[in-house]
């Protein structure tokens, strides 16, 4: 039994930029679910309304895989998938929506996002999203077909800012996604972080200007915000190195050759230069209201540029910049 609703064909189209998602039955009932409509079993399942779920079910908008209308007297069967529209929150927390347009073409849509705007919906952020925001806007424009098929072909966390491409044809999705998974996709990022010690690891090498190579193995856990490395086979590696320093902090670049969850944030901690204003690391901190415009509130990350091999029978340009600048934790701009 599962909710899902990012893979595979979809029955209902978008609504408003949301995608529907679904609740599936599993394969094998519960002995007290036998015989039971499928639509209580939803109700019973998720918080959701009986008189909301009566009028989506009265307007179709809660139907089988195959796209048939789902009733209260539906009976529940094994596998059955259940489409419909979550209620959308009455308010969204608020998050900078300002994503400039770096290019795009009838393949690829490449933004500079902003810190603190969501990828793709996920937890309390619904429409709020870049993804959802993007479908409204190429919807606006005449542009369905585009908004259907738009999908992030990486991922940039809600709390890192800059360059991230989607593509805009379902074919070209997998084409993207295994460059970025081949390594041959460049990614250049830089960060604001204290200056190291003298006397640590990483301190000399970074603070006479050499790069430093991390390499180490990350774990990500579902009971845990946070990630964490482990010994074990290595299946992270990036590259640091300093380029700039001011009053205490410095400004470095980092190329990620690997594409772990939090892989910058977690070898940074790792060469013990935490990045200011992240919020996981290196503790987890409560879950506050974002402090937009406080520096040391705000995940000072940047994914900087994105070099992107042409694909074949592709013609885009090579190479993707954001324009945005991190700031030092007195306010001014790096």
């Amino acid at each position: 039994m599962r909710k899902r609703g990012g893979t595979g064909r979809k029955p209902l189209p978008l609504r408003d930029g949301v995608d529907p998602v679904c609740f599936r039955l599993p394969q094998q009932l519960p002995p007290e679910w036998e015989g039971l409509p499928a639509a209580e079993i939803f109700l019973h399942r998720f918080d959701r309304k009986r008189e909301f779920l009566a009028a989506q079910i009265a307007a179709g908008q809660v139907v089988d895989d195959d796209g048939e209308p789902i009733t209260f007297e539906t009976p529940a069967r094994r596998g059955l998938g259940i489409w419909s529209y979550r209620p959308l929150p009455a308010q969204e927390a608020p998050v900078p929506l300002d994503m400039p347009r770096i290019y795009q073409d009838e393949h690829i849509l490449v933004i500079d996002k902003p810190h603190f705007l969501p990828t793709i919906p996920r937890g309390k952020f619904v429409t709020h999203t870049a993804l959802v925001q993007l479908r409204r806007e190429l919807m606006a424009a005449g542009l369905d077909t585009a908004a259907a098929n738009i999908t992030p072909a990486h991922r940039l966390d809600r709390h890192t800012a800059g360059v991230l491409l989607f593509t805009l044809q379902p074919e070209l999705r997998g084409v993207f996604q295994k460059a970025f998974e081949d390594q041959r996709v460049r990614k250049t990022y830089y960060a604001v972080a204290p200056l190291p010690t003298p006397d640590s690891t990483y301190g000399a090498p970074l603070l006479e200007g050499e790069s430093v190579d991390i390499r180490s193995r990350i774990e990500v856990s579902r009971n845990r915000l946070d990630c964490y490395e482990v010994p074990g086979p290595v299946n992270s590696h990036s590259t640091i190195r300093l380029v700039r320093e001011r009053h205490g902090y410095g400004l470095y670049k980092v190329r990620p050759h690997t594409g772990k969850t939090h892989q910058i944030r977690v070898h940074m901690l790792h060469a013990g230069i935490p990045i200011v204003g992240d919020p996981l690391y290196p503790t987890v901190a409560p879950d506050v209201p974002d402090e937009v415009g406080n520096p040391r509130k705000t995940l000072q990350l940047l994914a900087a540029e994105l070099f992107v091999p042409t694909p074949p029978d592709l013609l885009v340009p090579q190479s993707f910049q954001s324009t945005r600048r991190l700031s030092w934790p007195d306010g001014s701009t790096t």
